[in-house]
């Protein structure tokens, strides 16, 4: 439970020794005027009070637990994180910066955005994307279909390619009841590309795999935090600058082969959940400088698409 913080915190530290405890490194001390800069920068304790009952009133938005996302009064929200009317205040200006709450005369505090949770998983076997997000139709534009030379990058994201081998590259932007919610290039590996139709990409990729009868048993998957370029933001509706999740994916046959790698840019308002994540075994991964850590660093979901 939050509770009402006034120059203390809770490990008993004032403003003066937790700002010293955020001092910068050796590099960064070498540096004045930055460290000044991050001196003037670093938050006070009702600063990260405000922030902490911001995300946890971004969390409700997004499960909808709000109802008809009216938020609750000033008050019932002190009462709810036990914090000053100040500390709400500036929290719910947060959320007005974020473009995700409006104050609207006669109605109090509203919802102005929307929020989607996508899976990070396959769908099962035997079902869209549709019927596994259940949001609404999905659907594709078709952006860019054509064979292609598998650059470096490509054949080393994909099992069994050489550099220059054919490979089919696919471009759509995925639509939400006619409404662009992200942007993907798939390049697909010549031996399953050959089995799929343009004419029968209707609904979603996985449905395309499915209608060539191409088995997707599992999807690796990495996403970062970046804004919208000028390109992006024409394509999903957006304004450039605005925050983006971009998505990276392999997807993996039975045998766990790479058969198609894709890069995406999904709007802000996705929030991708992967699910239970496994405890991993790093003995491995530690020792003689194992050249499959560096896979540590993306939410891999490999083989878990068809549970």
């Amino acid at each position: 439970m939050l509770g009402t913080l006034t120059g203390m915190h809770r490990n008993g530290m004032n403003d003066t020794e937790y700002h010293e405890c955020l001092e910068p490194g050796a590099a960064e001390r070498e540096r004045p005027m930055f460290r000044d800069q991050v001196r003037a920068l670093l938050p006070s304790s009702a600063q990260l009070l405000a922030r902490r009952v911001r995300d946890l009133l971004r969390t409700e938005l997004r499960a909808g637990t709000l109802g008809t996302g009216r938020l609750p009064s000033e008050a019932e929200l002190m009462t709810r994180y036990r914090a000053t009317r100040d500390v709400v205040r500036a929290a719910l200006e947060l959320l007005r910066a974020d473009g995700l709450i409006e104050r609207r005369r006669g109605v109090g505090t509203v919802a102005i955005r929307e929020h989607y949770v996508v899976s990070g998983t396959l769908p099962p076997e035997g079902h869209s994307l549709e019927e596994h997000l259940a949001l609404g139709r999905i659907s594709p534009r078709l952006l860019h279909w054509a064979w292609e030379p598998a650059s470096r990058v490509i054949a080393a994201h994909l099992g069994g390619v050489a550099i220059g081998a054919d490979c089919l590259c696919i471009e759509y932007v995925l639509l939400l009841d006619d409404r662009p919610l992200a942007v993907f290039t798939n390049y697909l590996r010549d031996t399953e590309a050959a089995r799929v139709d343009q004419n029968t990409f209707r609904d979603d990729f996985y449905s395309l795999l499915h209608s060539g009868g191409v088995a997707a048993a599992g999807c690796d998957v990495g996403v970062q935090a970046a804004r919208a370029d000028e390109c992006a933001a024409g394509l999903l509706h957006v304004l450039p600058g605005e925050p983006v999740l971009l998505v990276e994916q392999t997807i993996r046959d039975e045998a766990g082969t790479a058969i198609d790698y894709a890069l995406g840019t999904c709007r802000g308002e996705i929030q991708l959940a992967l699910g239970r994540i496994p405890r991993l075994d790093m003995t491995g991964a530690l020792s003689g400088r194992n050249t499959q850590a560096p896979e540590l660093f993306s939410a891999s979901r490999r083989n878990e698409g068809s549970q």
